[in-house]
């Protein structure tokens, strides 16, 4: 079980555990939606294909609506919430001068100096690797001088927020330099790269808005603590961090965690499907130019003798049209599978967003039973190893027809939200 596996499951149990109004055929549908989402992102190059690949085509997206990677607030602008915190960070600096370690003192005055220097130039992307070492310092200092001020709630938030600054720059170099590495090991990676993004994003809001230390919050300090451990090798989420997560995440962007991380998945998927939709197009297009003008030299052969120009086209269309045709049908079996997945895909994650209520409202009760079963074939299909074309007619027809009804649904939850964040 992956990361994001044992976290869903978690905030799944514990809504359970919370209503218990829902019918048992309700219950028992998002179960299977749940296993079916979570199933079709851990085993996704069963359905999609290598994650090398689609991680090459799903780039230049996530560079475009990711602005806040390269722009920030002007490079000498002053932010009066850090003015604001340095100014009771200096009623810290003179506690701390009571203190017999004096050593704390000297670590966190340099760390409020750098969070200074890093604030003047937060138009930066990122960090060089001996500014990365320096970070990691000054965030250890930091961490020391919390200890010392344990009681003083007001120091204590200034530290908090003169390292968030540190903290942001850590987290977001993490980042780019994966994008920059291309060193996505595989779907999960992907998805926790894309919440971390989303997270940071709305901490950079909220750090470029901010008029004082009253307008920032602890849920970015938390919302960074998250994104940093998200971007770790072998990732671990306390069961209380991951309810704290859920619950910041339903008050900010108005969804719950587990479609908030796995919708990742699908705007992914959809982007890689309208890569092959282009290239089949583009394909189709030429395929069809070269017919006519082979059809029209083996007319013309007929009736007179061609130049040597015009028997080398023949001749070289003779060789590659039908190389060329197949390569065309397999980019349509290619697209006619993997939109049946994407689309079907965005059935499960409404399933997950929905109250059984909601579902009776929009009139989809009836899809209950139907998401279940189309769920357990995907389950199994991804359990086994199972190509579509292994799959019998019945359940392909199952599938298609599951896919038809969400696919409007699919394509508007990806264009809401490049647009919410290019800001169009």
């Amino acid at each position: 079980m992956g990361f994001f596996s044992s976290v869903s499951s978690f905030v799944s149990s514990a809504v359970s555990t919370i209503s218990r109004v829902a019918s048992s055929a309700w219950e028992k549908t998002k179960e299977v939606a749940h296993k079916a989402v979570d199933w079709m992102a851990n085993e996704a190059e069963t359905f999609i294909g290598d994650v090398k690949e689609m991680w090459g085509k799903v780039k230049p997206y996530i560079n475009a609506i990711s602005p806040w990677l390269k722009k920030a607030a002007a490079a000498t602008a002053t932010w009066p919430w850090l003015s604001g915190a340095i100014t009771i960070l200096d009623q810290t600096l003179q506690t701390l001068l009571a203190l017999e370690n004096s050593p704390v003192l000297k670590k966190i005055e340099s760390a409020i100096n750098w969070t200074i220097k890093l604030a003047r130039k937060f138009n930066k992307s990122k960090l060089s690797e001996e500014e990365i070492a320096e970070a990691e310092v000054h965030k250890d200092a930091f961490h020391e001088a919390k200890q010392k001020m344990q009681g003083n709630v007001e120091q204590l938030k200034a530290l908090d927020l003169a390292s968030i600054i540190n903290d942001f720059a850590l987290v977001n170099t993490a980042i780019v330099n994966i994008m920059d590495a291309n060193s996505i090991r595989d779907f999960e990676h992907y998805l926790r790269l894309r919440a971390t993004q989303k997270l940071l994003n709305s901490v950079e809001q909220t750090l470029s808005t901010a008029q004082s230390i009253d307008d920032i919050s602890a849920d970015e300090i938390f919302m960074l603590e998250v994104g940093a451990k998200l971007l770790a090798s072998d990732p671990t989420l306390s069961d209380q961090d991951t309810l704290h997560l859920d619950n910041i995440i339903l008050k900010r962007f108005n969804k719950k965690l587990i479609p908030f991380v796995f919708e990742e998945m699908i705007i992914a998927w959809g982007k890689n499907l309208s890569e092959i939709e282009d290239e089949w197009t583009n394909l189709n297009r030429e395929i069809a130019k070269d017919k006519v003008l082979k059809s029209r030299l083996e007319i013309a052969k007929k009736i007179s003798e061609l130049s040597k120009d015009e028997e080398v086209i023949l001749l070289d269309l003779l060789t590659t049209l039908p190389i060329r045709l197949q390569k065309l049908e397999t980019l349509e079996k290619q697209d006619r599978e993997m939109r049946n997945y994407v689309y079907a895909a965005e059935g499960f994650l409404q399933f997950l967003e929905k109250t059984e209520e909601q579902l009776i409202e929009d009139e989809q009760d009836y899809l209950i039973d139907y998401c279940s079963s189309v769920g357990k074939i995907i389950i199994d299909c991804a359990q086994y190893g199972k190509k579509w074309e292994s799959l019998n007619e019945e359940e392909r027809g199952l599938i298609i027809d599951f896919a038809n009804i969400f696919e409007e649904a699919s394509k508007a939850r990806a264009k809401q939200l490049v647009e919410v964040e290019v800001g169009v």
